[in-house]
């Protein structure tokens, strides 16, 4: 009877520091699965700012290629 009680009182020991561990497991999963989202949602602000950089670099050159255009036009007009 006493190794019964001495046994039981081992398994609920063993039981008390696997509680322990999964409730630290899931802490740490949750701090990871936070991280992953921060930088999700940096990643989607940079790709849009990325995004945003090359339809700006695209209007500038056209702008650039007309004015080149318009100055080829006017050296042409003078000459």
């Amino acid at each position: 009877m006493e190794e019964k009680a001495t046994e039981n009182e081992n398994l609920r020991k063993a039981l008390w520091k696997e509680e322990l561990i999964s409730i630290g497991l899931k802490a740490t999963l949750a701090l990871e699965e936070e991280k992953k989202k921060e930088v999700e949602i940096k990643v989607t602000e940079l790709e849009v700012k990325m995004s945003n950089s090359i339809s700006e670099a695209a209007a500038r050159a056209v702008e650039e290629f007309k004015a080149s255009f318009e100055m080829k036009d006017l050296n042409i007009a003078f000459v």
